[in-house]
This record gives structure tokens, sequence and C-alpha cells, in this order.
């Protein structure tokens, strides 16, 4: 038995909006829901979680990381409503017993009365009771007493609960660094995420001051190598998701960040190791399925690939890149009627997502629908004037319709992007020679000059024998 802070939170499914909005909508709302809570509450270090049909089960060792955690959960769910319908969120937290059973399950009264907790809030609140409340670095938080409650179960007849209003990150700022603890430096960095200065020196210098204090921190060492990694420096970053491993060997979120290293240094058998590993301890692991997927379609096992894409969209059937590798790998399997409805459903969630419409260009193209892929071309165009791939495949597109002149638009900002590509030089070539232009000769030399092993470039400028 131990003693944890347990964050409950629900979000308010009597709502008018829930009530009048279709079931497969809500259910990616759920899941996007789902999503959002679990990324915010790795970033606070939490050591379980737990998604049921009535609710969303959150543990803590440390009780500021869960109370701050419920804030930053309800502020970015009502951003996210500012551009689609609100649903409320109601966040219960309360500190006390709590048992680990075989494998991942957790029990115990925390868990419990948290649950009645979140059960007697306000929607868009964070309500707490008086044994957490006892353990907060008071003088950083505004809480209001909302008065004493029954709740079920409980041995109590009545407990008082209590408000969080906010937190004052300001003055946490102010507090001398000789008063600061690992966890003061560590929930400050954690509370610029998301802000201006994420991914900045200021949150590295708490992450590293939190380490000084106390160096067997599993959550600074991983929460410090995904902003050194995101900094270009992958060989720091690797070894502080080792040493967070060594404290912590069931975090998964520090397998699955890792395995992502991995892959980007070329380490495609250690990768999958980790994105097993986290698999293994999170099942529904939505990023670990999708990165998963996305190392085993490049390791060429697309049908494995494949079911860890459909479990990631299962998931979150709102991931529009999980959509769009989908379609690649179904494209790639001879599966074109598939791909397409892949790349549609990624589009009518994100319409400004340019490497969908490219790739459904591609696609469109390959099956002889020009007009369509001319369409998804110039989309991705409007969205990204400057997206040399979609200029240079729209080119080539009208260049075969004989549209030369509209090509050549395309071709010369291209060029102007990428005034290195000799394939770009080669096909321009080709179009003004088709025009009659005399500068037609200059661009299949220069074409050559930057590939001189390719064969077509070659002849291209050699005299007929």
């Amino acid at each position: 038995m131990t003693y944890l802070a347990a964050v409950f939170c629900d979000l308010e499914r009597q709502s008018e909006a829930w009530a009048q909005t279709p079931r497969k909508h809500m259910v990616g709302v759920i899941a996007e829901y789902r999503y959002l809570a679990e990324s915010i509450a790795s970033q606070y270090g939490t050591i379980h979680l737990n998604f049921t049909g009535d609710g969303h089960l959150f543990l803590f060792e440390n009780a500021d990381a869960s109370v701050q955690f419920g804030l930053k959960l309800i502020d970015s769910w009502k951003n996210r409503g500012r551009t689609h319908s609100h649903i409320p969120l109601r966040v219960g937290c309360h500190f006390g017993e709590c048992s680990r059973l075989e494998g991942e399950a957790w029990v115990g009264r925390a868990i419990n009365l948290a649950k009645r907790v979140e059960s007697a809030a306000e929607p868009d609140s964070v309500y707490l009771t008086e044994s957490l409340i006892e353990l907060l670095d008071l003088p950083v938080y505004e809480i209001q007493e909302v008065g004493r409650h029954p709740l079920k179960g409980d041995h109590l007849p009545e407990r008082a609960l209590f408000r969080l209003a906010s937190f004052d990150e300001a003055a946490l700022d102010s507090k001398p660094n000789e008063e600061m603890t690992a966890e003061a430096w560590f929930l400050k960095a954690a509370s610029l995420i998301g802000s201006k200065d994420e991914n900045t020196e200021a949150e590295a210098v708490c992450y590293r001051e939190a380490l000084l204090l106390r160096a067997d921190h599993p959550e600074a060492h991983n929460n410090l190598a995904v902003l050194l990694r995101a900094g270009g420096d992958e060989a720091s970053a690797a070894e502080h998701y080792r040493a967070a491993l060594r404290l912590r060997p069931d975090y998964p979120e520090a397998h699955y960040n890792y395995a992502v290293l991995l892959v980007s240094r070329g380490s495609v058998a250690g990768a999958a190791e980790h994105y097993r590993e986290a698999l293994s301890l999170r099942p529904e692991y939505v990023d670990a399925h999708h990165g998963y997927a996305n190392l085993l379609k490049l390791n060429g096992d697309l049908t494995a690939a494949a079911e860890h894409y459909q479990e990631a969209l299962r998931l979150r059937p709102k991931d529009t890149e999980a959509h769009n590798n989908f379609a690649i790998l179904l494209e790639a399997s001879g599966n074109p009627a598939r791909a397409a409805e892949q790349y549609r459903d990624a589009l009518r969630i994100r319409p400004d997502y340019l490497e969908a419409h490219y790739n459904y260009a591609i696609l469109l193209e390959n099956q002889g629908d020009s007009t369509a892929a001319e369409e998804h071309y110039r989309t991705a165009l409007h969205f990204w004037p400057d997206y040399p791939e979609a200029r240079n495949n729209l080119a080539v597109l009208l260049h075969a319709d004989g549209r030369l002149d509209e090509a050549e638009e395309h071709y010369e900002t291209v060029l102007r992007l990428r005034p290195n590509d000799p394939e770009v030089h080669y096909n321009y070539a080709l179009l003004l020679k088709a025009k009659g232009s005399g500068t037609a000769e200059e661009h299949f030399r220069i074409a050559h000059e930057l590939a001189p092993d390719v064969l077509t470039f070659q002849s291209a400028i050699e005299p007929p024998a």
C-alpha cells in the first residue's frame, strides 16, 4: 500500500451539446479529449492512467503535480472548445491510500473518493479534498471553499471540498532559488510547456536544477531529453532517456520517446524493442501504435504496420497524420480505393493538410484522374504557395496536358525554390524545347552538370550519332 494523489476526470455527458451531437462525432470528441489528457499527464509525470467508459483516472506521486495537471487540462480543453462545440469537464482530486494489483491495475480509497469528488465538481472546475490541500505549496494557488459534501463510500459523514481557482506562476517565479525543491523546479518547467517559453533554455534550466537537487527524478530526465532532442542534441537526449528508464523501467512515455530518437539515428531494432515495451506497459498508447506502424512500414512489414495504424485510428479517429500514413501504406499494398478513403478522411478532418492533398493528388494522377489531381495540387499550393513538390508535380501534369504556358510559370517558381534540382531543369528544358526556345539547351546542360551520372541527362546534351 502507498499514498498517492488520485485525479479523476470526466466529461459532462448530460449537456445539451452531447444530446444533440451524432454518436460518431462524440466518439471522436472523446478520443481527442483522451489524447489531450494523457499527453498533458505524461508531461506532469503521471505514474498510472486508466480510461474507462465513465471516467479517466490518473495517479501522481506529487500533490502539486496532480492539481497543476488538472488546471492545465481544464484550460487546454476549454481552449479547444473555442473552435468546437464545448463539452464541460470535471476534475476531482484526493490524496490517500492506493494499492497496486497484479499488472497495471490500482485500487484504493483515494481512487474511490477522487471519483466522488469529481461527481460533486462544477463543470470546468477542479475540486480538491482537504487531505490534498495540506500537501500543496499554498502561496502559489487560489483556493475557494465550496462547502461540505457527503461522499458515497467515505468513512466521514461529510467532507469539506475546495475549488482550485488558479495557479500563480508569477508567485512561483518569484521564489528564491534556495527555497525551490526538485519538484518545484520540475513543475515550473512543466508549466512552460505550451507557452512561448516551451523548448527554450528557460525550460531546460528548470529541469537541470531539478536534477541537481534530485538526480533520480525520471520524469525530469524524460522531459529534458524531449527538449534536447527538439534542439538537435540527440546524444545528450539519449543519455537522459536511458537514465529515466534505469530509474523507472515501467515508464511508457520514456520508452516511446527513446524509440522515436532511435529511429532518427537509424537503430531500427532498438526502436522496435522500445515501441513494443511502451505498448506492453500501455496497450492503448496511441502515439506508440502510430510510431511503431511507421517503423514497421519502413521495415517492409506492411501487414503488421496496418494493424497498428488501425489500432491508432480506433483509439484516435481524428488523427489526420495516421490517416495519411495509413493511406500511403494501403497504396503501396495495392489497395488504392481504401487509400483514397483514408486521404479523404484526413482532409475532411483537416482541410488544410498539405501532405494529404499532395499525396492524394499523386494517387489520383496515377489512377488517371488528372482533373481531380490538379485540384488537390492547387489546394495544397493555396495553403502554401512555396510547396516545391506540389508545384513541380502540377507543372509536370500541366506540361503533359499541353498547357505549356501555365506549366512554364510553375517550373520557373520551382527553380527559384530549388535551383539545384536537376530533374526540374531537365523537365523545364523539355518544355522550352517544345516551345521552340533557344534556352532549352542551357537547362539540359545544367541538369547534366548537377547529375552527370544520369544517362538521360547526358544524352540530352550529346548530338545524335
